[in-house]
């Protein structure tokens, strides 16, 4: 299984709230996109992290690494 996090995917929508997104998927084909919602980008974030850690996607919250990197998990 792949997981992708890109804090450039975190977008600003008209009503003042922001979507942080993930993406995985497997071998076979199979995939999902994990979305987020805050007031802030930094509250998005916080909270697709916060998600992907209690689906046991992620071990731990990643390190801050000033927001532009791509991180990727196999597993």
């Amino acid at each position: 299984m792949e997981l992708y996090i890109n804090r450039n995917w975190t977008e600003r929508y008209a009503n003042a709230s922001y979507v942080a997104e993930a993406i995985v998927w497997s071998e076979e084909g199979n995939h999902a996109t994990i979305f987020a919602r805050g007031i802030t980008a930094e509250e998005a974030n916080a909270k697709l992290e916060g998600a992907l850690g209690e689906l046991l996607l992620i071990p731990e919250a990643p390190t801050k690494d000033g927001g532009g990197s791509k991180e990727s998990r196999s597993g």
